[in-house]
């Protein structure tokens, strides 16, 4: 399997996971100019710290069985292991949700919504669903099936949105030609939150009925023998997911419980905060596109002579690829900021350290390939709770200080940690000949013409010299790409058409 297979998976995934995160992040400019005002910021906010709890609880209901599904696909019976692991999520997803239930009044309370203590269910149910639903797609993606994994994500997002729109939207003009009438009355009690928490069920129902086809040969199986080796394999993972969650979530949950002002502020400004985070998209997106393709990738190659020298590679491109994405938001900043309401925009200045912690993000996350590769998981676990820890104490210090700010530098700090800790470890124990000095030299040109574009912008004013200025920056930056990978860009599929 080659580069080409890899980037040709990358773009079926990243087409779908782009399509599907494009439609739900294009509600950020729809909520962030609809729900204007002091009490339409604080539903925003309300609504973003909810689901910064959402994947706390994805990590403990899939406790690592897709990577290890991938794992053990080559080595054991597949269809026996697929049925274990579907038994064991089945039976985990019941206790848990029960559980959720039952404690679902202090949930609400912990949550900002004690008013509505049923949302709480509305919960457990997305989170069940989403559960059920993660090993038929990592079915798919182990036999490279993108095409069907677009068209079911891409279906939910639809369907997700849809009724987003319709019931802000158009909602209240249905209720109000027939007040005294059920819908009328559900409208009033569920405004807001509750819309987008009920949109987002039907969602994951429907998720899970286009994956019937995945589930249908399912059969009640349960070998103890493979699930303890998958379940000692994912443990570490589940333990490293949930510190990854921590890195990634926390900051927010801890951000409205820290920062010195009420509650209704607190939530206000953390939707500040998380609007400013939806300028990162299209960072997360080239993520979430290489993590979906490359583990079975990475997997699937792992003895071939060329292995390591094909991971140098994938790395190299891969920074490039951020590079350019982070230039792409920063050079044009002045265009991509209307991306939110101008309400919202008063956290815009923390947007180039998100985008360059999920640089370092992304970087982390092609590093993992080695302890994957030679179960050693636990080092996984190691740097994801050192993670944890850094982001744990920096906002907990800071967050009363610095507000959102400490969010961002402490989600900057934490993943550079755990970046460097990844590579120290992994040249330690499976040496990948990564060529550093030439990715610093891509990294460091980048953070040059940033600063470069922050200083111009700083004495010359006007949108449009400042569009011009970023787009001869950013030639600048292809330029020197290719001039350095001439000859590899050769033998790319359509783009070595264009270079002599």
């Amino acid at each position: 399997m080659s580069l080409k297979k890899l980037a040709g998976q990358t773009v079926w995934y990243g087409v779908s996971n782009i399509a599907a995160r494009l439609l739900t992040y294009l509600l950020t400019p729809y909520f962030t100019y609809i729900l204007t005002g002091y009490n339409g910021q604080v539903v925003y906010g309300k609504y973003r710290y909810i689901y910064a709890l959402f994947p706390i609880m994805n990590v403990l209901y899939t406790y690592g069985m897709e990577t290890a599904f991938f794992r053990f696909s080559s080595s054991e019976d597949r269809k026996k292991l697929y049925n274990t692991q579907i038994t064991a999520m089945l039976v985990s997803t019941f206790v848990f949700t029960i559980l959720l239930y039952l404690f679902r009044t202090p949930l609400a309370s912990f949550a900002e919504i004690p008013e509505h203590v049923d949302y709480i269910g509305w919960c457990a149910v997305i989170i069940a669903l989403d559960a059920l639903s993660a090993l038929p797609y990592a079915r798919l993606r182990k036999e490279n099936r993108p095409r069907k994994y677009a068209f079911t994500k891409v279906i939910g997002i639809v369907v997700f949105v849809i009724n987003i729109v319709f019931l802000f939207s158009f909602g209240g003009k249905v209720a109000a030609n027939n007040p005294g009438g059920t819908f009328a009355k559900w409208y009033q009690h569920n405004n807001g939150v509750g819309f987008i928490l009920f949109a987002n069920m039907l969602q994951a129902a429907v998720t899970l009925l286009l994956l019937f086809s995945e589930l249908k040969d399912y059969r009640p199986v349960f070998d103890l023998v493979i699930f303890k080796k998958v379940f000692r394999y994912g443990y570490p993972i589940l333990i490293a997911g949930f510190a990854g969650v921590i890195n990634d979530s926390l900051n927010r949950v801890m951000f409205q419980k820290l920062y010195p002002a009420t509650k209704t502020e607190s939530l206000r400004q953390l939707g500040f905060y998380s609007a400013a985070l939806s300028l990162a998209v299209l960072i997360n997106l080239v993520i979430q596109a290489f993590k979906l393709a490359a583990e079975p990738f990475f997997f699937s190659i792992s003895e071939h002579e060329n292995a390591k020298k094909t991971y140098a590679r994938v790395m190299k491109w891969f920074i490039i690829i951020l590079a350019l994405m982070f230039l792409n938001v920063m050079l044009y900043l002045d265009i991509w900021k209307h991306f939110i309401g101008k309400e919202y925009q008063q956290a815009i200045g923390i947007v180039p350290l998100l985008l360059l912690s999920y640089i370092f993000l992304g970087v982390y996350y092609n590093l993992t390939v080695w302890y994957k590769l030679i179960d050693k998981t636990h080092y996984g676990t190691y740097i994801m709770v050192i993670g944890a820890l850094v982001t744990i104490i920096f906002n907990w210090l800071l967050i009363p200080v610095w507000g959102y700010y400490a969010c961002a530098w402490g989600t900057v700090l934490c993943y550079g940690i755990m970046m460097c800790l990844s590579y120290y470890w992994g040249q330690k124990y499976y040496p990948i000949p990564y060529d550093v000095p030439r990715l610093l030299k891509y990294f460091g040109l980048m953070l040059l013409l940033f600063f470069v574009n922050y200083g111009i912008d700083k004495i010359v004013s006007g949108t449009l010299p400042h569009i011009l200025i970023g787009t001869v920056l950013f030639v600048i930056y292809l330029s020197y790409i290719y001039k350095t990978e001439k000859e590899e860009l050769k033998g790319f599929p359509v783009v070595g058409k264009w270079v002599r």
